[in-house]
């Protein structure tokens, strides 16, 4: 008799523990996954050593930002010294207002983080359309005069990634570091001497 009587008493306790601590219970058990979830995206994070900007009026397929990636990096070096070398590809999509299907949160949204781009000097090298070219060589962040650009499909680089049709009217040049704060920051600039390196690298195939 006594054995049932126990596991009723432990019973009543847990469900009183539950009435009184389950909310208790549930937040605990939430932060706790959120707090995995946080660590594991930290660890799994990669540290890019440099990173591209390619300023389009179309979105790139994942294919094309992959092969791009993958000729880049045979050139990089490992700038951050994590014994790893990983080269980022970003595509600020801008599409033209007149354009069919404008889609104008696509366009906001590639506004956004090409601006803090340019703002925070995350990209040295970039590749943008004729038409996205027009539209930002006057805020002097971007070489201003068309000859001072190469295009990508003269590039060696391009041919190595597989000469994709889609991409090879984009123009490609370094960003312009003069009047700004960054061109007297140490760091910057041996980050864009490397930029400018692998970017030779790129464009002449010399190694």
């Amino acid at each position: 008799m006594k054995k049932p009587e126990m596991k009723e008493e432990n019973r009543k306790k847990l469900d009183n523990f539950w009435y009184y601590y389950k909310y208790h219970v549930l937040i605990g058990a939430f932060v706790l996954c959120m707090l995995i979830v946080f660590v594991k995206d930290m660890l799994e994070k990669v540290d890019y050593d440099y990173e591209i900007g390619f300023v389009t009026d179309y979105i790139m397929t994942e294919e094309e930002i992959s092969a791009l990636q993958q000729v880049f990096e045979q050139d990089a070096e490992d700038l951050n010294g994590d014994g790893e070398i990983h080269v980022a590809v970003y595509n600020y999509t801008l599409p033209d207002e007149n354009q069919e299907g404008y889609d104008m949160q696509l366009f906001m949204a590639g506004q956004t983080r090409f601006t803090v781009d340019m703002q925070e000097g995350t990209s040295m090298i970039f590749f943008i359309s004729p038409v996205n070219y027009e539209k930002y060589k006057d805020m002097e962040v971007l070489p201003m005069e068309e000859d001072d650009y190469v295009k990508l499909s003269d590039c060696a680089g391009y041919k190595e990634a597989g000469s994709p049709e889609t991409l090879k009217n984009l123009m490609g040049a370094m960003r312009r570091l003069d009047g700004t704060k960054m061109e007297s920051d140490p760091e910057i600039i041996a980050y864009y001497e490397a930029s400018e390196k692998l970017f030779d690298a790129f464009v002449t195939g010399k190694r």
